[in-house]
C-alpha cells in the first residue's frame, strides 16, 4: 500500500511496529509514496529520531500537522487501533479507508528475519517447558508464576499469561490458575516473545500415568502428525480444518470448540485464520497447530508452531 497512516497508542501495536521497527507510545507513522513520516508527542522526540529513518515531527492533540502533510492523498487506516475521536478528527479533513484485512493479510506472509525471530522465541519457549521440575509445585499459580520467572530470567516476556490447568481445569481452552492443587497431569499452554515476535506451545506433563488421559494425549499428536505430513496438498485454512474435522472423526474424539490452529507472528493471533469461514492462504505463513479434546473431566491440548513455504510444513 502506497499511503498508509498507523497508530500507536498506549499499548503495543503490531502494524505500527512492522513498518517502523519501533515502539514508541502515541505515535503516527505516515507513508505518502515513498516518503516515511513519524509524528510523535514532544517527550518521544529524541528517542524517535534517533532511531526512525525518515522524518520526525512533533503533534498536538489537534492532528493539524498530520492532516497538512497528508491532504489530497486517500489514505488507508487501520481502524481496528485507533479511538473513535481520532477517526472522526480524520475524516474531516482526509480521504481515508479501512485496511485492517489489508494489513494482516501482508504481515500473514513472514519475511526470512521474522522467521529467525518466531523460531527463537519458539525455542526459548521449549527451553523454559523442559526446565522446569513439575513435581516441585504444589498448586497451579505456583507452577504459572515459576514460568513466568524464568521468562523474565531470560530477559524476555510473556507473549500472554500462562495457561496451567490441572484435572478438569484442562477441558477449559483459556482457564485462568487459581490456587488448585496439581494432582495427576497438567495442561501448560505458554509462550514468550522474542524482540516482539511470539511463540505459543501447549503441553501435558504427567505425574501419575492414568491410560485414559494418556491415550487422549498421544492422539492428538498423532492428528498433529498427520495434518503435517498432508500439508503439501493444502492451500487455505479451510483445506486444514476439513482434513483435521475427519481426523477427529477417524480417531473417535469429540468435536473440537475451537479452530484446529492460528497464524502467528507479533500477534499471538494472526492470519491465516483455519476455519471454514474463511479461505486464507498458508503459503509463506507461521501456524500454530494445537489439536485438542475435551472431556467430562479433562482435556488435552498439543501445540506446536510450523512454517510452510508451500511445498512442506516445518516445525520449529
Amino acid at each position: 500500500m502506497q499511503n498508509i497512516l498507523l497508530f500507536r497508542g498506549n499499548e503495543f501495536n503490531a502494524n505500527f511496529y512492522y513498518y517502523t521497527k519501533l515502539d514508541v507510545d502515541n505515535s503516527f507513522y505516515l507513508k505518502i509514496g515513498e516518503n516515511e513520516i513519524l509524528f510523535v508527542p514532544k517527550l518521544n522526540e529524541r528517542v524517535a529520531k534517533l532511531a526512525f529513518k525518515g522524518e520526525v515531527h512533533t503533534y498536538k492533540k489537534s492532528l493539524k500537522e498530520i492532516v497538512q502533510f497528508a491532504r489530497g492523498n486517500e489514505l488507508f487506516l487501520d481502524y481496528s487501533s485507533i479511538s473513535a475521536e481520532i477517526y472522526d478528527k480524520l475524516r474531516k479533513f482526509l480521504k481515508i479507508k479501512n485496511a485492517s484485512d489489508k494489513l494482516l493479510k501482508i504481515r500473514a506472509v513472514k519475511k526470512p528475519e521474522e522467521l529467525k525471530k518466531i523460531r527463537k522465541a519458539v525455542s526459548f519457549t521449549k527451553k523454559i517447558l523442559s526446565e522446569i521440575e513439575f513435581s516441585e509445585f504444589k498448586n497451579e499459580k505456583s507452577l504459572s508464576d515459576r514460568l513466568l520467572m524464568h521468562t523474565f530470567e531470560l530477559g524476555l516476556k510473556p507473549a500472554f499469561d500462562p495457561i496451567v490447568g490441572s484435572g478438569i481445569h484442562s477441558a477449559f481452552p483459556h482457564y485462568r490458575y487459581v490456587h488448585t492443587k496439581i494432582r495427576d497431569f497438567v495442561l501448560i499452554d505458554y509462550g514468550v516473545r522474542y524482540e516482539n515476535y511470539c511463540s505459543d506451545i501447549t503441553r501435558v506433563f504427567f505425574r501419575k500415568k492414568e491410560k485414559k488421559i494418556i491415550n487422549a494425549y498421544e492422539k492428538m499428536q498423532c492428528i498433529f502428525n498427520e495434518i503435517i505430513d498432508s500439508f503439501s496438498n493444502f492451500e487455505t485454512g479451510k483445506d486444514v480444518t476439513l482434513f483435521s474435522k475427519n481426523l477427529f472423526k477417524k480417531y473417535a474424539l469429540p468435536k473440537s470448540i475451537h479452530s484446529i490452529g492460528h497464524g502467528v507472528g507479533l500477534d499471538i493471533h494472526e492470519y491465516p485464520r483455519l476455519n471454514m469461514k474463511y479461505s486464507d492462504l498458508l503459503k509463506g505463513t507461521v501456524i500454530a497447530i494445537e489439536p485438542a479434546a475435551y472431556f467430562k473431566n479433562f482435556g488435552v491440548r498439543f501445540e506446536e508452531i510450523i512454517y510452510f513455504d508451500g511445498k512442506k510444513a516445518r516445525v520449529f
